[in-house]
């Protein structure tokens, strides 16, 4: 199985696999090595040689049929096949539990790993003269088809980019933009929360065309100007405030999310996670935990493990333990509709002030 940076490395040096099996939650990988493979193995035929299937509509011996057509406009064939159900994970039966033979799954085909491997053979080693794409959120890995992909093509697991991963995946995104962005302003645009690659993509676009040809470089104040909001970035900023005592703030930037329609629950449970992992922060300061492990204990972002250690620096750790304790009581006081929402979130942001002036 290959990571999807060494499938990159593998297709701008022009090596193709006759087949190829790209799974996993993260959508939009699978959406960019299909195009890196489309432009890369068709060249200008893109537009012609490439065509799509539903896995559930062909049997895999109609689909290798099907890629053996001679194409109009394209001397190359590039098929996708998308959700195939001989690879997808094995019904339970109605005990609850998953079949021990994955290839006895009512929609398994036997012949499958005899069916492609004829074809596989048959293929070019070097330069495929066709090239078979299976794409599914999931997969069984015990199916002998599964591991025929894996020995003889190439199988990717395109789960969502965390960390020093996520980083080169936005610097690569920038760099194909013609554009570089400077560390604050990734910085800004990672601790915003919202780490889906459509949105990140979509973000550095938008960047890109604000910049035009001329200006090469997302700098923060770019990405503060433009950015479209988050709701976890927000909450962030919002705390920030609160820790500087700068009450009328976080109370503006609160009306900000209510005015964008954030439902209010979902902003009181942001804020009590951000008060959690900020009171964690504060214990692994107190333990002498290094900087560079907070990431992991935290299992955030680096850049947000950073600037909750920041902020944790900077707090008592008796006073997030009462904010703690004030949220817990406005929760219940909400979930007993004593309270609204939006109201309770104004009156909590009024008690953690009170708290942390009387401390102070």
């Amino acid at each position: 199985m290959l990571s999807y940076q060494a499938l990159i490395k593998k297709l701008t040096e022009g090596i193709f696999a006759p087949v190829y099996l790209l799974y996993g939650e993260e959508k939009y990988l699978q959406e960019e090595l299909i195009v890196h493979l489309a432009n890369s193995f068709l060249g200008p035929d893109t537009d012609f040689g490439k065509e799509k299937l539903e896995g559930s509509a062909f049997s895999l011996e109609e689909t290798i049929a099907r890629l053996g057509e001679s194409g109009l406009f394209s001397r190359r064939r590039l098929l996708i096949v998308e959700n195939p159900p001989y690879l997808a994970p094995p019904r339970k039966n109605k005990e609850g539990n998953m079949a021990e033979d994955p290839d006895d799954h009512e929609l398994s085909e036997k012949n499958c790993p005899e069916l492609l491997e004829s074809y596989i053979d048959r293929q070019e080693s070097s330069l495929p003269e066709n090239i078979l794409i299976f794409t599914a959120p999931q997969i069984d890995r015990r199916r002998r088809l599964y591991k025929l992909i894996d020995k003889k093509g190439i199988a990717v697991e395109c789960n969502p980019l965390k960390g020093e991963t996520l980083t080169a995946w936005i610097r690569n995104k920038a760099a194909r933009l013609d554009k570089k962005i400077d560390n604050t302003a990734l910085e800004r645009l990672l601790w915003a929360g919202e780490q889906n690659l459509h949105y990140l993509s979509g973000e550095l676009e938008k960047y890109s065309a604000y910049l035009g040809e001329d200006q090469k470089v997302i700098t923060a104040q770019v990405v503060d100007q433009l950015f479209s909001g988050d709701i976890q970035g927000d909450v962030f900023k919002l705390a920030d405030a609160m820790a500087g005592g700068n009450l009328e703030k976080a109370h503006n930037l609160l009306e900000l999310l209510l005015r964008r329609r954030e439902k209010p629950l979902q902003i009181y449970f942001m804020l009590v996670r951000h008060y959690r992992l900020l009171l964690q922060a504060y214990c692994l300061l107190e333990e002498g935990l290094p900087p560079g492990d907070f990431a992991k204990a935290l299992e955030v972002h680096p850049f947000a493990a950073r600037k909750l250690r920041e902020q944790a620096a900077n707090c008592k750790g008796s006073i997030l333990e009462d904010v703690i304790i004030a949220l817990q009581r406005t929760d219940l006081q909400i979930k007993t509709g004593r309270i609204e929402p939006a109201q309770a979130l104004k009156l909590i942001l009024s008690r953690i002030d009170y708290l942390q002036s009387a401390a102070g």
